[in-house]
């Protein structure tokens, strides 16, 4: 099994190396990491020069580690996870995909993706927009209108976990 991984490793950390090990326990054979390169999602500089940061995601267990273009790393969190998720498609190298949370709710993270590609969604998304509140805001809003936690879109790697989702969602049923 060939899983990937979009990532910055802005720094590479021991969560970020645990979660390689515990894919490799699982069974996964090949891990292909797509990482930003040097500005992140945020719009900053890296830390460490992407070449050092590549060398640290192989040393703790990455086989490949691809660039996300600039133009997808500086995206928006919907952005960054959909263009990755784009990229490993056209590829066709990966089995699956992973990514940590803060919640470690992956279900969660799945019903609440599933529910924000539904029209019902739009619809509650537009009218809590409409009295002024803030996109962040609206977007809790709306999925707690739906009968969904809406505190799932309150950390910033629940929040990519649920764009991986959605993207990954969207091209499935592009594809259909």
């Amino acid at each position: 099994m060939t899983t990937g991984i979009i990532c910055e490793y802005n720094p590479m950390h021991r969560g970020h190396e645990e979660m390689i090990k515990k894919l490799r326990a699982g069974g996964t054979d090949t891990v292909v990491c797509l990482m930003s390169g040097s500005f992140v999602q945020r719009g900053e500089p890296a830390i460490f020069e992407k070449r050092v940061r590549a060398q640290a995601a192989v040393l703790a267990g990455a086989n490949l580690v691809l660039e996300l273009p600039v133009t997808k790393a500086l995206c928006s969190a919907e952005g960054f996870a959909r263009g990755g998720v784009e990229i490993f498609s056209k590829l066709g190298i990966i089995d699956t995909l992973a990514f940590g949370c803060e919640s470690g709710d992956g279900p969660a993270i799945a019903t609440a993706a599933q529910a924000m590609c539904e029209a019902e969604y739009d619809r509650a998304l537009r009218e809590i927009l409409d009295t002024s509140a803030s996109y962040p805001a609206a977007r809790q809003r709306a999925l707690e209108a739906l009968g969904l936690d809406g505190k799932i879109l309150e950390k910033p790697n629940d929040i990519l976990g649920l764009e991986y989702c959605k993207a990954l969602l969207q091209m499935e049923s592009r594809i259909q």
